[in-house]
């Protein structure tokens, strides 16, 4: 597999190289990076906020090393949509490309986390997506849903077999033309050993937690304050998840200050009022942030889509998410009162302040049991 490793201070140095390139092939340099935790350091405070994208792994197989591990691979639905289609592999893309352009517009860069198939029908067919918004300064990462690629049961498989597998997705992403380290995963939330399996892969940065059975985000792991969890958890005992642990491996990004059954109620949201109903959730939960915001830890917000999401409208592709960054966010950026981040650099912002406050509890009594 192609995984690299650094430690900490290597992605900063990524960072900076991909924003000189950036410089070169698109004509700015579309974050100040050296100041990326100043909210740390503001009497106010300064909220990171960035975009994430999951790719889905829409027509998925079971890994070769979970199937020689004892699972076994689902029935396949041949009435699901499969990123082996070209018309509906190339229709992502596109969408994939035109919201990075509007993005860039308002000075933003998104987390793009991706997994197979896609990863692996961008590299049979040499298509450069991934690579080419790497270039252009987005962070690339990896979406993990375990049932796709370990089969049924996958808390029973042991935590080999899990980082196993995520080093093989990783491996995926880097034969798709990126080039740079995969830092952050979204996904496995209910894998007890996922922090280890996850830090054996190479990875440092976690967030997006939700248990997949109920859609829900318990209140103990919301918030704005990144932390670093003691342990991992199977949905139900948190306690060791949501407690900070200085030495621990994982930085996770909590979600915001959100409520804990937003995504359960996604789809009755979105058929009520439409995706712009949907919209003015995640800006209420943007905005609320904003007002948790301290001056002495970092702290950060992101929003979450897919590649189908606010891709059609009368308006155009992305127009909804257009406004929303034009009313709202870019009269806060010029401010002073948010900063665009990937998700990595959040994270990197918090290692700087954590360096910077040693036996500081990062979350200020925010979140818990």
């Amino acid at each position: 597999m192609h995984r690299m490793k650094m430690g900490r201070r290597g992605l900063l140095k990524i960072s900076v190289m991909g924003a000189l390139l950036a410089l070169l092939v698109g004509g700015c340099v579309w974050a100040d990076l050296g100041s990326a935790g100043a909210g740390a350091g503001s009497a106010e405070g300064i909220l990171l906020f960035g975009v994430g994208m999951h790719i889905e792994p829409m027509g998925a197989r079971v890994s070769e090393v979970a199937l020689a591990a004892g699972t076994k691979q689902a029935p396949i639905d041949p009435r699901r949509a499969d990123y082996r289609d070209p018309p509906y592999f190339a229709q992502h893309v596109r969408n994939l490309l035109t919201l990075a352009s509007v993005l860039e517009r308002h000075g933003g860069r998104m987390t793009v986390q991706a997994q197979s198939p896609f990863t692996v029908v961008a590299a049979e067919t040499g298509n450069r997506v991934l690579s080419d918004l790497e270039t252009r300064g987005h962070e690339i990462a990896l979406h993990f849903h375990e049932d796709a690629h370990l089969g049924g049961d996958p808390d029973r498989l042991p935590v080999s077999v899990w980082s196993e597998v995520m080093t093989e997705e990783i491996g995926y992403i880097h034969d798709a033309g990126v080039r740079g380290p995969i830092r952050y995963w979204s996904g496995g939330n209910l894998f007890v050993g996922i922090l280890d399996a996850a830090s054996a892969a190479g990875l440092e940065v976690n967030s997006d937690w939700k248990n997949p059975s109920t859609q829900t985000t318990p209140p103990a792991l919301l918030g704005v304050h990144p932390w670093r969890p003691a342990g991992g958890t199977d949905g139900t005992d948190l306690t060791r998840f949501a407690a900070h642990d200085p030495s621990g491996r994982i930085v996770f990004l909590p979600n915001g200050a959100v409520e804990s059954d937003e995504w359960a109620r996604k789809r009755e949201i979105v058929d009520a009022g439409g995706e712009a109903a949907w919209l003015d959730v995640l800006k209420k939960g943007f905005l609320e942030s904003l007002t948790r915001t301290s001056g002495d830890r970092v702290s950060a917000f992101h929003i979450t889509l897919h590649p189908e999401e606010f891709a059609r409208g009368p308006a155009g592709p992305y127009a909804l998410i257009d406004r929303f960054l034009t009313e709202v966010v870019d009269p806060l950026v010029a401010a002073g009162r948010v900063k665009w981040a990937t998700h990595s650099q959040v994270a990197e912002a918090y290692l700087d302040w954590e360096a910077a406050h040693p036996g500081v509890d990062p979350r200020g009594g925010e979140g818990g049991t």
